[in-house]
């Protein structure tokens, strides 16, 4: 099935960003002057199916893992019981990334294009005749909007309750940048961060924090899962090599961050988090939406790139610097 929704800015040499509605609107491919700025990974057939994390996913309505399948979260006590189909396991058998993507299918509700810009906005209804409501019995509307230019890719999530009952918000995205250049030896992250949260053998947070400073990490063969708050104002994290980059800014309502890197990759994920691993079990810094309220996210993905012209097939050096 290929229901693309494909957004361009700037011509063959600007931005084109590819969005899946029926695989839980995953940003799947986003490219600049023609180079690929995402790790495709298993492929969009994978995680629509499995789950298999690649582009840009939205993890919800948790993201990352919890401790066990159910939690306790404004009032509520959710045991998932033999609803094990509807999300995907961690190799310790932990629940996570929420809902698999193919439970989750957005109605396109707009969209509007101008050459330079391009935009669109889709919805999805969680009521109590959703598939996978077991998992969240808390009623809400999402509304997704993304909007594209030449400066780069806008991403906004906005959450409301759909009936007289507060709805907790522990969402969050995994944007597997691909490393600019691809030499992992090279590349260097700026973290903005000044907290980085302890982990227990399960990869879920203890409860403790170290002091970490902002500033530039050497990957090389480094290995990352790790948790961080206290963000910078904009937190704006950056992977770079060989005189490009690929930064991700939170623009609102993500206060924690997740870096992923494992030894050997060819990305980098620096993932917006609503709320820290697991809130939903612990209560921790677990955001609440009123009735009537509503719960507004943002981020932002730019790039520049120092780079031969997309489709010259002797990859000669070129003169121009491609920026979103």
């Amino acid at each position: 099935m290929d229901d693309t929704i494909q957004l361009e800015a700037g011509g063959g040499h600007g931005l084109r960003a590819d969005f899946a509605p029926s695989a839980n609107m995953v940003l799947h491919s986003l490219t600049l002057g023609g180079r690929e700025l995402l790790a495709q990974r298993n492929g969009l057939e994978a995680y629509r199916e499995r789950g298999s994390t690649m582009g840009v996913p939205l993890l919800h309505p948790w993201a990352n893992r919890l401790a066990e399948p159910g939690y306790r979260a404004a009032g509520t006590d959710v045991a998932f019981g033999s609803e094990t189909d509807l999300f995907k396991r961690d190799p310790q058998g932990l629940p996570i990334h929420g809902a698999l993507p193919s439970l989750l299918r957005w109605e396109v509700l707009d969209g509007s294009s101008d050459g330079d810009e391009a935009s669109l906005v889709a919805g999805l209804e969680w009521g109590r005749g959703h598939r996978a409501f077991a998992l969240f019995p808390f009623p809400h509307r999402l509304f997704y909007e993304a909007r594209l230019s030449q400066k780069g890719l806008e991403i906004a999530v906005v959450l409301e309750p759909a009936e007289d009952v507060p709805v907790p918000v522990s969402f969050g995205f995994h944007p597997y940048l691909r490393i600019p250049g691809g030499d992992r030896a090279t590349a260097e992250m700026y973290l903005p961060a000044r907290r980085a949260l302890l982990h227990d053998a399960s990869m879920l947070p203890t409860g403790e924090s170290v002091p970490s400073e902002p500033g530039r990490r050497r990957l090389g063969d480094s290995d990352w899962d790790d948790g961080f708050a206290d963000l910078s104002s904009p937190p704006r994290f950056v992977l770079s090599s060989d005189g490009s980059e690929v930064a991700l800014t939170f623009l609102r309502g993500y206060e924690f961050a997740q870096v992923f890197a494992p030894p050997g990759s060819d990305f980098v994920c620096f993932e917006p988090m609503t709320a820290p691993t697991n809130a939903l079990g612990t209560g921790v810094d677990l955001p609440v939406v009123a009735p009537g309220e509503r719960y507004e996210t943002a981020f932002a993905i730019s790039a520049r790139l120092e780079s031969s012209i997309s489709g010259d097939v002797r990859g000669r050096p070129s003169a121009h610097t491609y920026e979103a």
